[in-house]
């Protein structure tokens, strides 16, 4: 199971601030970004975005959109 939140990192323990589906003593790994980190890359994302969706119509746009969906979908179903 894989799962997004937020947690505060206080005296050298990460806390989530909502409730977490896990197991008790359940072993994960964590890959741990700051938020101003993740804000740092979600804009430059969003930056590229924009910069292509100006070179390409409304159409084309969208029809990446759609495949990329079905993509992941597949890949979610393992085909």
């Amino acid at each position: 199971m894989q799962q997004v939140f937020t947690a505060v990192f206080e005296n050298g323990v990460f806390k989530p601030i909502q409730h977490i589906e896990m197991k008790e003593h359940e072993e994960v790994t964590m890959k741990v970004v700051s938020r101003d980190d993740w804000q740092s890359r979600f804009d430059r994302i969003i930056k590229k975005i924009h910069q292509k969706s100006t070179l390409q119509g409304s159409a084309v746009i969208e029809s990446d959109i759609v495949r990329a969906i079905a993509e992941v979908r597949e890949e979610k179903n393992g085909r």
